[in-house]
């Protein structure tokens, strides 16, 4: 279970001011044993609830008992018979709170009103706990609504990004002048494989590995082109972009014959370092 989820849920408030039902009150009992943290946060509410109580606790006005005990001392008290040889004591007339005579100003159910104040004080604790409550409930269900939002966004703008990815791809695959360059291993790397799909008209290619072995960390790809018998320097890729499709990229050398990649330091190298060759595929016809 999601022991934050169900400290937040607000039950612990409801068991602490009498408002759960008695399937609540074991599930909290049992629970408080398994579980430590709940029977601390449960220990918490009740100091709380404790502390709030005493805050909003109202004693009653003074004056108002004073003028219950003054009206009941003017109440005329009945005499024994009178009795010569009577050696019995009167017993003393007890009479009822709620008999005494109406007073302006001072209600006889006083004791009653008291009571209806700490009510309400109980009452307004009890709505604080249970807004407090809904208040961190609603707190999690929007934390959890804005993370799912932000997912949603950042997958939202990936597809968006793929998208467009594909079109700008799809732009030089389709255009008609383009031609499939198949760069093969060399001795570094005999198993490697890299295609380049290259439109001299658009003077774009794409390039897309279909076995290349993945640089050590300080090293990167260099891809090369041969024209007019020099190595021209066509950019750096990273292996992702190899393995998966690179985004096109501009070919602008004139009388290309080939295509090549190196193994180069992070950053690339001017000119090409033949013993790092990776693959080399030469343009036929």
């Amino acid at each position: 279970m999601d022991i934050n989820e169900y400290i937040a849920s607000g039950i612990l408030e409801s068991v602490t001011l009498g408002l759960a039902s008695q399937q609540e009150v074991q599930e909290v009992a049992c629970l408080s044993k398994i579980y430590p943290e709940i029977r601390e946060e449960f220990v918490r509410v009740q100091k709380r609830c404790e502390e709030l109580m005493l805050e909003n606790a109202q004693a009653p006005n003074p004056a108002v008992r004073a003028s219950v005990l003054d009206a009941i001392s003017r109440i005329p008290q009945e005499k024994p018979a009178a009795s010569d040889n009577s050696e019995t004591k009167p017993e003393a007339k007890i009479i009822a709170m709620n008999t005494a005579p109406e007073i302006k100003g001072v209600s006889p159910l006083w004791k009653v009103m008291a009571a209806a104040s700490l009510i309400l004080t109980l009452g307004i604790g009890a709505l604080w706990f249970v807004s407090n409550s809904e208040v961190k409930r609603m707190d999690s269900a929007l934390a959890s609504m804005e993370k799912d939002q932000l997912e949603n966004e950042q997958v939202l703008q990936a597809a968006i990004l793929e998208k467009e990815h594909l079109r700008e791809v799809q732009k030089v695959l389709t255009e008609q002048s383009v031609r499939t360059v198949m760069m093969n291993g060399t001795a570094m790397e005999p198993t490697a494989s890299v295609k380049v799909m290259w439109s001299q008209d658009m003077k774009k290619a794409v390039m897309h590995a279909e076995k290349i072995t993945p640089p050590p960390a300080n090293m990167q790809y260099q891809l090369w082109v041969i024209a007019d018998g020099k190595p021209v320097s066509v950019g750096l890729f990273n292996y992702d972009e190899v393995e998966q499709m690179t985004d096109p990229f501009d070919v602008n050398a004139k009388n290309i014959t080939a295509f090549a990649i190196t193994l180069e330091k992070m950053g690339g190298s001017p000119t090409p370092t033949m013993e790092k060759m990776v693959v080399m595929g030469p343009i036929n016809g």
